[in-house]
């Protein structure tokens, strides 16, 4: 397993946590932050829209959640081609208030002309002609991206992006990772990424330990830092952290990560939002005592857990 935060760090995060909590919140009630150098300036909270792609869900609720978001602060819209039919739904809804929110979407393909095309894909889908960010999608996976030195490359990935940026049609470079952390590093070195999302909870820091790797080398890049699965993830992959005796605690502990631009979650109803807006509004650091009791109870759920999202290296 990768070596961990240590209770130092956790103290840190606490201090850094409370000094962010002290910034002026949004007209809906939620605290904004800069998304590293970018011009962008996001809610706290951000809306994973992978649940919102789901067979069960309709239209509509994907049109109430956008509008109660947005009512409270929540600008933040994370998407990508792969989660099913989230980019067709979100298109309608976002019609006529595009520009209330930073969307962000994601390319999985190793060419650079394979990515420029799923980037014109997704405007398409969503009925825009630009996106704030796009991410080159979990760098971690070997199958996906096999070779780095191809994606980096001039017929890469990367280079598409790069070519999308220069003409207007995407406005920020990220990068996001959810196995093999050092795999991320090399990316970020090439300078070009202005923002990182990892997966990132009380449970995987002590298997994945992104908040030491990834995370550390973007603060000191100044890059957006964006923590996603912060409840472990979705339902069925054996490490929802939803449950009451998890949930508030999870939430802390990703706001509370040093240099932290929004924290992503998954929602499928206006409820869902409302609960986690609920808990992000009255967000306070964790104490040094319940610091030390969820480093202990992340521990022994790791040993369960295991290294569930793929290779650790």
């Amino acid at each position: 397993m990768a070596q961990s935060i240590t209770r130092r760090d956790l103290g840190k995060a606490a201090l850094a946590g409370a000094a962010l909590a002290s910034a002026a919140p949004a007209a809906g009630g939620l605290e904004m932050r800069p998304l590293g150098k970018t011009d962008l300036s996001v809610g706290l909270l951000g809306i994973g829209t992978a649940p919102l792609g789901a067979p069960n869900v309709d239209q509509s609720t994907v049109n109430d959640v956008l509008s109660a978001a947005l009512d409270h602060g929540v600008n933040y819209l994370d998407t990508a081609p792969i989660y099913r039919q989230a980019e067709r739904r979100l298109g309608p809804a976002l019609k006529g208030r595009r520009n209330k929110f930073v969307v962000v979407s994601k390319v999985e393909s190793t060419s650079k002309q394979d990515a420029i095309w799923q980037v014109q894909e997704t405007l398409q889908k969503l009925g825009t002609d630009y996106l704030d960010l796009v991410h080159l999608h979990n760098v971690g996976r070997t199958d996906r991206f096999p070779d780095l030195d191809v994606l980096l490359g001039p017929d890469g990935a990367l280079q598409g992006l790069r070519d999308l940026k220069k003409q207007g049609v995407i406005r920020h470079i990220g990068l996001t990772c959810h196995l093999r952390p050092q795999r991320a590093l090399p990316v970020i070195e090439t300078g070009d990424i202005e923002a990182v999302m990892c997966a990132v909870n009380f449970v995987d820091v002590h298997t994945y330990n992104f908040e030491g790797t990834v995370f550390e080398a973007a603060r000191k890049k100044g890059l957006g830092i964006v923590a996603m699965k912060v409840l472990g993830g979705q339902e069925g992959d054996g490490a929802k952290l939803s449950a009451p005796e998890h949930y508030e605690k999870a939430m802390r502990y990703a706001l509370g990560i040093p240099g932290l631009s929004v924290a992503i979650l998954g929602v499928k109803s206006v409820p869902e939002l409302l609960k986690a807006v609920d808990t992000v509004r009255n967000y306070r650091p964790l104490e040094e005592d319940e610091n030390r009791l969820l480093s202990q109870t992340g521990k022994q759920m790791a040993q369960v857990w295991g290294d569930h999202r793929g290779p650790v290296a």
